[in-house]
């Protein structure tokens, strides 16, 4: 049982999951503080909500009556405030671990996988609330409807949660439905490769409940393989496993997908093989999958199609996630969050379908040195459908970069793009930036009316992107 907590201190409060605990624990009558490195739309979010936070790391920042301190996995043993709650014997836990302790006595429904959490926990969430649900939800991104953004407070005892795979994260949840979208080699400072990626899926579809459900992505062949290795065990101890995807094989298949300018609709075929059409107003063929694989973990709850339709055809994104941000002078900007390969080239693909015959510029922030170094061959490829890019200077995520790590830049992406084109006999703009500011001059100097510019990548990159139609 967790302890009886008067005041929660969190250090690196302006962390999207970090901020929304902060939110959890004020509605749970606890008081909290926080500090983090620099002020951000998050911290300043949480000062208008009566938080005290701190911006920089100091030991005075730890008030006198802190009895619990929750700190993110990218600050060090070393900081400040955690040596001082060390000093002074204050229990500390990672985000996480906390949340796992916090959730463990109610009904918790986790989506997990490399890519589409957000959305897809998004989408499960909205879906239970319109049936009438009432879950809490806990999203690593901000939904237009959630009133608090980045969580949503309900009265049952069901969780929605994102799972983060990143330290293993979601391992510290004993779920009783889980959400595997796909697994794809990513926090290559944490896993040494992809099988080792998969090892910690396993470990965690070992920690579903008895009586639960795994719903996984049929066309992802990682987990096809992981699911069937695991299958036996995962149903001698009555857990459901529920698949879904385009391929025929799957329990629940998605077809007859069409995308039009502006608009995707696709069919949707249960177990029972009765069909019903559904559309879906946000771009690419990884948003259906997204959807999908939220509906079949809502349908096994009880929730009807009748409810998830509107749901569905109502549904305009989250934050950061193929967001329009400005649409003037004939000039579109997207926010997208992209910051692996697949993400990238599966975002750029749906832009040219979204909006055919325009000219999609790209400005993208690598996100990591290491993750940059060690997907740098998928990378070279993965920007292909771009008509101009520009590539800012990698992202450093405090507490994670390493020396050896020191010397990767984008500048050496976009040499190696160059000599992709060169090959391909492709000729485009593309430019190096050596920070956000830097990147924006260039998109005032590229940008043409009638363009579409995608400003990508999981830094601070987002930060531009309402500026890019002004100057």
């Amino acid at each position: 049982m967790m302890k009886p907590i008067q005041h929660a201190h969190l250090v690196g409060i302006g962390g999207i999951n970090m901020s929304g605990l902060a939110k959890l624990l004020v509605r749970a009558g606890i008081h909290v503080s926080g500090s983090d490195t620099t002020a951000s739309l998050l911290t300043k979010e949480l000062l208008r909500k009566g938080i005290k936070v701190q911006i920089g790391h100091k030991a005075e920042h730890l008030p006198p009556e802190t009895d619990l301190v929750i700190y993110s996995s990218a600050v060090p043993e070393q900081n400040f405030e955690r040596a001082e709650a060390r000093r002074r014997n204050i229990d500390q836990k990672n985000n996480f671990q906390f949340l796992g302790e916090w959730t463990r006595e109610h009904r918790t429904l986790v989506v997990c996988g490399t890519h589409g959490k957000s959305t897809t926990t998004a989408l499960l969430g909205l879906m239970l609330i319109q049936a009438g649900k009432d879950p809490t939800v806990v999203v690593g991104s901000r939904v237009p409807s959630f009133p608090e953004g980045n969580v949503r407070f309900g009265q049952s005892d069901l969780f929605v949660i994102e799972g983060d795979e990143y330290e293993k994260h979601f391992l510290e949840f004993y779920p009783n439905a889980v959400i595997l979208n796909n697994i794809e080699l990513d926090h290559t400072d944490i896993f040494s490769d992809v099988a080792a990626m998969s090892e910690t899926f396993r470990q965690f579809l070992h920690q579903v409940k008895d009586g639960g459900l795994v719903v996984a992505n049929a066309d992802d062949p990682r987990v096809g393989t992981l699911i069937g290795e695991e299958r036996s065990r995962l149903e001698s101890r009555g857990v459901k496993i529920k698949t879904f995807g385009f391929g025929s094989h799957a329990d629940v298949q998605i077809i007859d997908h069409v995308i039009r300018p502006g608009e995707q609709t696709f069919a949707w075929r249960d177990e029972l093989g009765l069909v019903t059409r559904l559309s879906l107003p946000i771009p690419g063929r990884m948003n259906v999958m997204n959807a999908a694989g939220a509906m079949a973990l809502a349908t096994s709850l009880g929730v009807t199609l009748d409810v998830i339709r509107p749901v569905l055809a109502s549904f305009r994104g989250i934050w950061r996630r193929f967001e329009k941000v400005v649409e003037e002078s004939g000039i579109t900007v997207i926010s997208d969050y992209a910051h692996h390969p697949t993400a990238v080239a599966a975002t750029l693909e749906a832009a040219k379908q979204w909006y055919p015959g325009r000219r999609i510029v790209l400005c993208f922030q690598p996100h990591h040195r290491n993750r940059t170094k060690q997907l740098f061959v998928d990378f070279i490829s993965a920007f292909d459908k771009a008509d101009a890019a520009i590539f800012a200077e990698v992202y450093d995520v405090t507490g994670r970069e390493q020396k050896e790590d020191e010397a990767v830049s984008s500048r050496d992406l976009l040499e190696a793009v160059v000599r992709h084109d060169t090959d391909r006999g492709i000729t485009r703009p593309l430019e190096y930036a050596a920070n956000p500011g830097d990147a924006l001059s260039a998109l005032h100097r590229l940008r043409q009316s009638g363009d579409v510019i995608i400003v990508m990548g999981a830094g601070d990159i987002f930060e531009i992107a309402t500026e890019v139609i002004k100057g």
